[in-house]
């Protein structure tokens, strides 16, 4: 039996997206067995001053054309964390169930995890900051600069996959 797909068996294409309401960050790698060989990163981010239903709107399409253009075979996503702040646990809350409608119409694959877990896998330890994370995530794909904390979050969420 033959397979009429393109890529090799062992390459997988894994998409990286941490939820924010003003910016989601994605982290896409490509990779053959468990060796990241390209990567590409980015922020979502809705015009500022914009409604929240535009909002809302910019980030399910904006993730909907990346899921066109990029074609991954899994997306991995941050679960939401406790946040001290209502108003703003509400308004992640509402960004990433647009982004999970978005990969709901998308059909794929979707794997979720929590922050600490991925800070655990990537850094060692379940209480890393953000700087922590950027620099292994730098060194691992051999970037020249460290992304935005946003997209090197979203790109760890990807590693974390590729590890597993």
């Amino acid at each position: 039996m033959t397979s009429s797909s393109s890529k090799p068996a062992e390459q997988r294409r894994i998409l990286g997206i941490d939820p924010g309401s003003r910016s989601t960050g994605w982290g896409f790698i490509v990779a053959h067995g468990k060796r990241p060989r390209q990567c590409a990163f980015g922020c979502l981010r809705p015009p500022r001053g914009a409604d929240r239903p535009h909002t809302l709107a910019t980030l399910a399409t904006g993730l909907e054309e990346l899921l066109t253009e990029l074609a991954p075979d899994v997306v991995v996503v941050e679960t939401p964390f406790a946040a001290r702040f209502p108003r703003a646990a509400l308004a992640l809350a509402e960004a990433r169930g647009a982004l999970l409608a978005a990969l709901g119409r998308w059909g794929g694959t979707v794997i979720e995890l929590e922050p600490a877990r991925v800070k655990a896998l990537i850094v060692g330890h379940g209480s890393a900051d953000k700087r922590q994370v950027a620099f292994i995530v730098q060194r691992e794909l051999g970037l020249g600069a460290q992304p935005p904390s946003d997209a090197a979050d979203a790109l760890a969420l990807a590693l974390c996959v590729l590890r597993s």
